[in-house]
């Protein structure tokens, strides 16, 4: 094994975006046959449950979409909507403004990936009393592209930064646990599911050991619809004064973490009730109040020189497991399971369709084809979580 494994990982992904956005839209059609069609306006598989495409090539689901999005009374409210939000977001943040009972006002979850950088900065430039800490995880699997982003975004804002690293157990044991259980649902329902949550209730755990009374999640609000049916920028207080948000996660995987976790690292999976309320956070996803179109976010991110675009790509930043995910997807179910949430995104104008299309596409065709460009990445991704192929099902 390389002793930088994890830098051998970032050049292969590296190798496939630059594959995905500038080879593969010129070659495309010497390959339409071999991967699925897609709907032409959010760019959705048509292996996708239950979708179907007319003979323009839209999707069931962006049909209905449009046909909301021409109801003007529908947008006048939500526009009503979305200016509320906006107000009060901007009063909760103005009034914690150095209110936080220890050293801190809010808890930052900062992945150092585009969307996590923006909050940053605005709420540093609108905000300049809030206290912040900032938090990363680095589990292992975490990736290294982003993680040098967000210790050098931290430096050069001169901000208290916590990279959490739990024990190498805790994430080993749900990517080795899931990635073998996959089944029918698909790797966003399952191991996707259990990750993004943790990531979460670590968050919610420490700022409740430590009395932050705020916790910043770059959630966006296409993301928290689609995740948790929910559009306002903050979480209900009945979801984090129980344990709705851990039984939300089993109920969707299909997983207990009883059943894959020890009695000590089952503590880690945020249970509200019992703890006492005054020290409880808030979480808050400013991004559903504020947002912001995400091409003018680039290019702010840029002149401020905090991210480069060539650092900001999600499949240069994301985890590691990701590629092993997607290969699961496509042998099993036929296309990538995290689709139907980037396509619901691009219906809301969060996520850009030529690149997603690209990625999608590319994948899909590489994956059935063998190709041994993914299949490095993911027998990397394997030898660090000491699992063969076989296991997995690849």
């Amino acid at each position: 094994m390389s002793k930088d494994i994890d830098q051998v990982i970032v050049n292969d992904l590296r190798r496939f975006d630059f594959l995905a956005q500038n080879i593969w839209p010129k070659i495309r059609l010497l390959f339409k046959g071999s991967v699925a069609a897609r709907c032409k306006q959010c760019v959705l598989s048509s292996k996708a449950p239950a979708t179907v495409l007319n003979k323009w090539g839209i999707c069931n689901f962006c049909e209905e979409f449009n046909t909301l999005k021409k109801d003007q009374g529908q947008k006048r409210w939500e526009d009503m909507y979305v200016a509320h939000q906006r107000q009060h977001l901007d009063q909760m943040l103005t009034d914690h403004q150095g209110k936080g009972r220890n050293r801190y006002d809010a808890l930052v979850l900062f992945s150092g990936g585009k969307d996590s950088v923006y909050i940053l900065s605005r709420v540093r430039k609108d905000y300049p009393r809030l206290r912040l800490l900032l938090m990363t995880w680095d589990n292992g699997y975490y990736s290294k592209v982003a993680l040098e982003a967000s210790k050098r975004i931290a430096r050069k804002l001169d901000l208290d930064h916590l990279v959490y690293r739990p024990i190498s157990s805790v994430y080993k044991t749900l990517y080795r646990y899931t990635l073998q259980h996959v089944a029918e649902k698909g790797s966003y329902q399952t191991v996707d599911r259990l990750d993004g949550t943790l990531n979460q209730l670590l968050g919610l755990d420490f700022a409740y050991e430590f009395e932050i009374p705020l916790v910043l999640s770059g959630v966006d609000w296409a993301q928290s619809l689609i995740m948790q049916s929910q559009t306002y920028f903050l979480a209900p207080d009945e979801d984090i004064h129980s344990r709705i948000l851990v039984d939300r996660m089993e109920q969707r995987s299909g997983f207990e973490i009883k059943n894959i976790f020890t009695p000590e690292n089952q503590k880690l999976f945020w249970d509200g009730t019992g703890k006492e309320r005054r020290r409880i956070p808030k979480y808050v996803l400013p991004l559903a109040a504020w947002r912001p179109d995400k091409a003018d976010v680039q290019v702010q991110l840029d002149k401020e020189g905090l991210l480069l675009k060539r650092d900001s790509s999600p499949i240069i930043t994301n985890n590691q497991v990701l590629s092993v995910m997607t290969a699961l997807d496509i042998k099993r179910i036929g296309y990538c399971s995290f689709e139907p949430e980037f396509s619901a995104m691009i219906r809301m104008n969060e996520s850009d369709p030529i690149y997603w299309k690209n990625v999608f596409e590319c994948v899909e065709y590489l994956i059935r084809t063998d190709s041994s460009i993914l299949k490095a990445v993911i027998n990397r991704v394997l030898i660090k979580l000491e699992l063969t192929p076989q296991e997995v099902g690849l």
